[in-house]
């Protein structure tokens, strides 16, 4: 096995750099994002007649997906899944599609995190995408209500093949088309066939009031962020400690093929990550 030093391998770089950073089979790069949902949603924000005294959203839930799959949108008709978590807050229903489509192919993970217990409020937590999964789908129950909901659908962290460094969303709220209610409490009333999903901005209780919140989503590290400062601040000393890990043989430095062999196709693979800046 040949042994290379540490000069070798900034020659190897230099290489590499000439060449333009010439592709690669590379293994699956991943993202780490961190997210919070910020409720607004109060009497003071959204003064309708009826307000509810215990306004508060469910379980935020969701999946990684690819553009294959859209678990909702606009215009389209809710899901069972969409169904049960905009009428009760539950994910159970959403869960098993999403299991069906991680069967098929079209989704990495099903995605589930607290609730926000009043509002105005918060929830945090943080997502690993890959990129071959990197579209994100949230939701949560505006509660108590008929069946109006929050969420982002298709959300694309990885545009143009980077990806994101941070996003802010204004949150709309929108009628599943699947409970006829009109009012935060309105009794029980199904809609067979339902209707499409629906914008409620113009709509009442939410007409002339501003956004029920915001989803703000920031990258906090990614494949080719290995030394510090963190948070997708790519400078030399990641390329260094990537130098370091290749020269130890470290597996995380075995990034294309021929996997289970450290050559020069490794240092091609990292150096493309790092020229998209992730």
């Amino acid at each position: 096995m040949t042994t290379r030093t540490l000069s070798d391998h900034r020659k190897l770089l230099s290489l590499a750099l000439f060449a333009g950073f010439a592709s690669a089979a590379v293994a699956q790069d991943q993202a780490v994002y961190e997210f919070e949902f910020i409720a607004e949603w109060s009497e003071a924000t959204h003064p309708a007649a009826g307000f509810p005294n215990n306004p508060h959203f469910s379980r935020l839930t969701g999946a990684t997906h690819n553009d294959q799959l859209s678990l909702w949108s606009p215009n389209a008709i809710a899901t069972n899944g969409i169904e049960v978590m905009a009428e009760s807050g539950g994910t159970n229903a959403l869960r098993s599609e999403v299991l069906s489509h991680i069967d098929n192919g079209t989704a990495d993970q099903f995605l589930l995190f607290g609730p926000t217990p009043l509002s105005p409020g918060s929830t945090s937590g943080t997502i690993e995408v890959d990129s071959n999964y990197s579209l994100l789908t949230l939701v949560t129950m505006i509660a108590p209500s008929p069946d109006w909901f929050v969420g982002i659908h298709d959300l694309d962290l990885r545009e143009g093949g980077v990806w994101v460094q941070e996003i802010t969303i204004d949150l709309d709220a929108y009628d599943s088309g699947t409970d006829a209610g009109v009012n935060y409490t309105s009794s029980n009333s199904n809609i067979a066939p339902h209707d499409p999903i629906a914008n409620l901005s113009n709509e009442f209780p939410f007409i002339g009031t501003p956004r029920i919140g915001t989803l703000r989503i920031t990258r906090i590290s990614c494949a080719a962020d290995i030394a510090p400062p963190f948070e997708g601040e790519l400078n030399l000393q990641d390329v260094f400690a990537f130098l370091a890990l290749f020269n130890a043989q470290d597996p995380s430095a075995d990034l294309a093929v021929p996997f289970g062999a450290f050559n020069v196709q490794d240092i091609f693979a990292y150096l493309a990550l790092y020229n998209t800046g992730c």
